[in-house]
């Protein structure tokens, strides 16, 4: 009788356990990591995507310069405190820490064109860039200057922080 039981509790146990994973595997299915974007919401940003690329033509390849804000050498914060005051005359702070609490924070599979993407590259230094796109953000690099890179690139996806959208930009 005690073997009995002990196998009816087994397989119990067992079947409880495989539904779960069976319920578990349909479940995650239904999930994806891929950001999820209105068609209707995305061709609104088109306009904020062309400015920013065609102020990023005009800035690309400016060096970089800590405290820099012209185009003699820039640094990432003035440059964004820049474009933003130059494209949407919104006036945001001027270093990355400020701007990184200037607006909400946005979830990474949320984030369009003009919201900004910040970044901790160090345990005490933070980046930020501008979002313009299909996983691209123009920023200043301390090598290449004014650019515009990847945000599934192994070095900015492992950097990455959050994003936020500045809560005197009306783009909703």
């Amino acid at each position: 009788m005690k073997i009995q039981n002990i196998c009816e509790n087994a397989n119990l146990f067992f079947y409880r356990s495989l539904s779960i994973v069976i319920v578990s595997g349909l479940l995650s299915g239904c999930v994806s990591n891929q950001p999820y974007h209105n068609p209707l919401v995305d061709r609104a940003y088109v306009p904020v995507k062309n400015q920013l690329q065609a102020h990023y033509s005009k800035w690309n390849g400016t060096p970089y310069k800590f405290g820099g804000a012209s185009r003699q050498g820039v640094d990432c914060s003035a440059f964004v405190l820049m474009t933003y005051r130059d494209l949407f005359n919104v006036n945001l702070p001027r270093t990355t820490k400020a701007q990184a609490r200037s607006g909400p924070e946005i979830p990474r599979q949320s984030v369009r064109p003009g919201d900004l993407v910040l970044f901790k590259t160090s345990m005490f230094n933070r980046h930020v860039g501008i979002y313009v796109g299909s996983e691209q953000f123009i920023h200043v690099s301390s090598s290449k200057g004014v650019t515009q890179s990847r945000l599934d690139n192994s070095y900015w996806s492992a950097k990455y922080w959050k994003a936020v959208r500045p809560s005197n930009l009306l783009l909703q």
